[in-house]
């Protein structure tokens, strides 16, 4: 099978269309409440929507609960990713290579993950992060299998 490695663009790119889709599901559904709260007001002496006005505002709760859900589990994905952003820049730096060069296997800064130079396993390195997260070392390192799957546009991520 082999490693993933993760390009730089990839892990600083972190848009996705299903967000902005239940946005736009989430509007609707405001319009279609207030559209039937007003049609509701209007006619109180008919409960004939009543209920598909109450079905409504529960199915729209619930989206904008797993949309709150999705949207902080999207900013702590993200801010790992930019955690692991700023160690490729450091890495590419202290290796005087271009960013766009360093790869990642993780998305998220921890000890053990492998970074490795160009889209070869034979500048392989293993981060060791001591203990406060503000610094790193880089060891000398090779895959057991040398397979290595390269990452470098944001459509084929795997999460």
């Amino acid at each position: 099978m082999g490693t993933t490695f993760y390009a730089y663009s990839v892990l600083t790119r972190q848009t996705t269309w299903q967000s902005t889709f239940r946005y736009i599901i989430i509007m609707a559904g405001a319009v279609v409440i207030v559209a039937y709260l007003i049609y509701f007001l209007r006619h109180k002496h008919t409960n004939k929507y009543r209920d598909l006005l109450i079905l409504v505002a529960l199915i729209e709760l619930l989206t904008i609960g797993i949309q709150i859900r999705d949207l902080q589990a999207s900013r702590t994905a993200t801010a790992d990713s930019q955690a692991v952003a700023t160690l490729l820049r450091s890495v590419a730096k202290q290796k005087q290579v271009g960013v766009q060069q360093v790869y990642a296997n993780s998305n998220t800064v921890h000890t053990g993950m492998l970074v490795t130079i160009g889209k070869s396993t034979k500048t392989m390195f293993t981060v060791t992060i001591n203990a406060d997260n503000n610094s790193y070392q880089l060891d000398k390192t090779t895959l057991i299998v040398p397979q290595a799957n390269f990452v470098t546009r944001s459509e084929e991520r795997l999460n």
